[in-house]
């Protein structure tokens, strides 16, 4: 990915009645408009929607607390699980539903109906908080032609006789190298040697199955058995807030 190329934001609209996700959606034009952007949205009309099959590939997450069934807050608990980066908005009737929001690292909450003073004003300081997340990058690729893509997008790097191939979330980049390189790099970075051929990002890993890891792209990766316990720490530094 180019470096001056702009990033698509994924946002995920979670309401149970139609008429306040098509205010949201209404309100995301409206910026569009005096704000150019290019975004993705995914509506789900309930927490559990979200929930099921849920990948760590949302950037803004906007969500109402008082649904039927799995409610707003038990919905972020259980997405704070496997994904601690994404940026958690809460939108509800009364303040009074959002106060606990911290227990979740929610960002903010807006109230219904939902004013696009309001809105602007959230989305700006969230769009500003992804560019912090983002702004780390790397340069990857052979020597003739690098190529700079954001850590944030790296799923895993993996290495094969004498051949890395960058896992991104857009497509794979190969050349001659050595993992041992990039480790050395993206080891502050949450990422860990999950075994001699595979260098994994912490914020793309959705479960530890037995012995593999399985990644926000949908595949397993095999995990030693010498490196689960440190994979086990690191993961749960990272999911402790260690990594902020």
């Amino acid at each position: 990915m180019s470096s001056s190329a702009r990033r698509t934001v994924s946002i995920a609209i979670v309401d149970d009645n139609s008429r306040d996700r098509d205010r949201l959606v209404e309100l995301l034009a409206e910026y569009e408009r005096e704000h150019p952007m290019q975004y993705r949205v995914r509506q789900y009309s309930d927490g559990a929607e979200l929930l099921e099959n849920y990948q760590p590939d949302h950037d803004i997450i906007l969500i109402d607390i008082q649904m039927e069934g799995v409610d707003g807050m038990r919905t972020a608990a259980a997405i704070r699980k496997v994904d601690v980066s994404v940026i958690i908005i809460f939108v509800t009737k009364t303040a009074q539903y959002a106060t606990s929001g911290y227990a979740v690292q929610a960002q903010n909450y807006l109230l219904k109906p939902v004013s696009y003073f309001a809105f602007q004003t959230e989305l700006t300081r969230s769009l500003k908080q992804l560019k912090r997340q983002k702004r780390a990058s790397i340069l990857v690729g052979s020597r003739i032609a690098p190529r700079r893509v954001d850590i944030a997008d790296i799923i895993y790097i993996e290495s094969n006789k004498h051949k890395i191939t960058v896992h991104t979330i857009d497509d794979p980049i190969v050349f001659n190298g050595t993992l041992k390189e990039y480790e050395d790099i993206l080891i502050e970075r949450n990422f860990y040697r999950s075994n001699s051929g595979y260098l994994i990002n912490l914020h793309h890993l959705v479960a530890i199955d037995g012995d593999d890891c399985h990644m926000s792209s949908g595949e397993y990766l095999k995990v030693s058995r010498s490196r689960k316990k440190g994979l086990l720490e690191a993961l749960t530094n990272y999911i402790g807030g260690k990594h902020l």
